[in-house]
């Protein structure tokens, strides 16, 4: 029993390391993401296109998903430390209209200050997140262009997340002026 539970406690192990991590694509060889606006729960709408000169962390999740709760804990806190630094996090929740009243629960409950944006149709998940993954995560630099992404959550992720936003961060302030 031990032999077997060995090796696959240390492939999950390996597995979970790797996750943790976010391969940038190379500045040149990044797209351009599509512009959208969403409503926040407040109603007012957040145009992506308005973000340009920040680095974005757009976040796919729903109420029902436990590791994007799990995980937008930490999105959260790396929000209230890095958004006077350059940083914007766009919470895009997937629930249906028939669930918002769940949406507001759970922002408030858990006192999240990052925006948390209305996908009710599901069109911007469509676009960039066609998988439909959850959660799922985008990373955005300042000139608006995809660097990154990151499906799913397993404890220990965290660290790269805030590891590609501070990458991301230093790598806008490294680059020449025009």
């Amino acid at each position: 029993m031990l032999a077997r539970l060995v090796p696959a406690l240390l492939c999950l192990g390996l597995a979970a390391a790797a996750h943790a991590d976010v391969k940038l694509t190379p500045p040149a060889d990044r797209p351009t993401v599509a512009d959208f606006t969403l409503n926040t729960l407040k109603g007012t709408p957040v145009r992506l296109a308005d973000l340009k000169g920040k680095v974005v962390m757009i976040n796919f999740w729903a109420t029902w998903c436990r590791p994007c709760l799990q995980e937008l804990k930490f999105v959260d806190e790396y929000y209230k430390q890095l958004k006077d630094k350059g940083v914007e996090v766009l919470a895009i929740t997937t629930d249906g209209p028939q669930t918002l009243g769940k949406v507001r629960q759970t922002v408030k409950r858990r006192r999240w200050k990052m925006p948390v944006l209305l996908d009710q149709d599901g069109a911007v998940m469509a676009n960039l997140n066609p998988r439909g993954n959850q959660p799922f995560t985008l990373y955005i630099d300042r000139a608006g262009r995809k660097a990154g992404e990151h499906d799913g959550y397993t404890a220990g992720d965290e660290k790269g997340m805030k590891a590609t936003l501070e990458a991301l961060l230093a790598e806008a302030a490294e680059a020449p002026a025009k």
